[in-house]
């Protein structure tokens, strides 16, 4: 997720913390920029993690807007996995053998559901959104863990409740 792309133009996107690294590289030089070549000045270079953080957030809106009453819930994955639910509780991280236990992991799945799936994503909209954006990319990618604790939790959603994945790689 941390690999990026070249896209010609400026652009700040949101969660960006280039202005804060800078601020903090400007103590101890001039706080200009550093180029490898003058191409590089028209550019903004961006993750594939920003590009999963921009669409989410934009879904997210655009449910809050017009779909305000549909249960939205996130589980994010690396070495691990994180539930994140509708972004009204605690976050709940799985580690370690469970990553391994298939009955734990639906069992759990079904659990946070109940506990972390209550409220709407009016409710809890704005609050997911920032959790989105606070979504780092570190280690492994802990794929079918995080696949069967979201199939779990949407099946005890209504029916036709759905489960999207984004991802950058194969499960490892």
């Amino acid at each position: 997720m941390c690999v990026t792309e070249p896209v010609k133009g400026k652009f700040l996107l949101e969660g960006d913390c280039r202005k804060k690294m800078n601020a903090e590289f400007a103590k101890f030089g001039d706080g200009s920029d550093q180029f490898l070549s003058q191409a590089d000045k028209g550019v903004t270079y961006v993750s594939r993690l920003q590009c999963v953080q921009a669409a989410v957030q934009s879904q997210i809106e655009n449910m809050s807007k017009g779909a305000q009453n549909r249960k939205v819930g996130i589980v994010t994955f690396n070495n691990d996995v994180t539930v994140i639910g509708d972004g009204s509780k605690n976050t709940q991280t799985i580690t370690g053998d469970k990553l391994y236990n298939y009955d734990w992991l639906v069992d759990n799945g079904e659990k946070m559901a109940k506990e972390m799936m209550e409220k709407t994503v009016k409710e809890t909209g704005k609050s997911l959104q920032k959790k989105v954006l606070a979504i780092e990319e570190t280690g492994p990618t802990a794929l079918g863990p995080a696949v069967l604790t979201s199939v779990a939790m949407a099946c005890q959603g209504k029916p036709g409740s759905t489960v999207v994945i984004c991802t950058d790689g194969l499960s490892n």
